[in-house]
C-alpha cells in the first residue's frame, strides 16, 4: 500500500478548513459594528459684549452646525462653576436652524450691574464680570465631543 500522497492531501484539507472557519469569524464580527458618528468641524471666532447682551460667534469655516445637536458650555473658574446655555437664549442667523461658513449665533445673557453678565436656565447659573475670563465650548450631542472651545474676556 502507498500511502505517502496521503500526508500532504490531509494538510491541505486542515488548511482550507481552517482558512474557511477563520473568514467566517472575521465575516461575521465585522458585519456587527455600524460605524460611529463623527464629531463635526468648525472654525469659529468669538467675542463677548456686557453692553450689548450677548457673545457673537461667527462660523469661519467648516462643517454645519445644527442647532438641534450642539450643547454650549460657559465656564468660569472664580469660583470654578460651568454650565450649559439655555437654547432658547440662542439665535442663529440668517438661518434659525444651523450655521454655516459666514453665519452668526449669539448667545444672549442677562446684564446685571453688581454681577455682570448672568446666565441662567436649567442647566446654569452663573456670572461672568466685565474684564474676567472665561471659557466658552459648543459640544455635539451625538458624539459629547467638543466642536469648538475658546477663552474670552466679558468686554464691557
Amino acid at each position: 500500500m502507498n500511502n505517502k500522497g496521503v500526508s500532504p492531501v490531509v494538510g491541505v484539507m486542515l488548511m482550507l478548513v481552517v482558512t474557511i472557519i477563520l473568514a467566517a469569524v472575521v465575516s461575521s464580527y465585522t458585519g456587527t459594528f455600524s460605524p460611529e458618528a463623527r464629531t463635526p468641524s468648525a472654525s469659529l471666532t468669538a467675542k463677548a459684549s456686557y453692553s450689548n447682551g450677548y457673545i457673537r460667534l461667527d462660523h469661519v469655516s467648516g462643517d454645519v452646525i445644527y442647532k438641534s445637536t450642539i450643547k454650549i458650555r460657559i465656564e468660569t473658574s472664580r469660583p470654578a462653576t460651568s454650565g450649559y446655555v439655555n437654547m432658547s437664549n440662542v439665535t442663529f442667523t440668517p438661518n434659525s436652524d444651523y450655521l454655516r461658513p459666514g453665519d452668526t449665533a449669539y448667545i444672549y445673557f442677562t446684564k446685571d450691574p453688581s454681577y455682570g453678565a448672568v446666565f441662567t436656565g436649567p442647566d446654569i447659573h452663573l456670572s461672568v464680570p466685565i474684564g474676567d475670563k472665561f471659557k466658552i465650548t459648543v459640544i455635539d450631542t451625538d458624539t459629547g465631543n467638543p466642536i469648538w472651545s475658546s477663552e474670552l474676556i466679558m468686554n464691557p
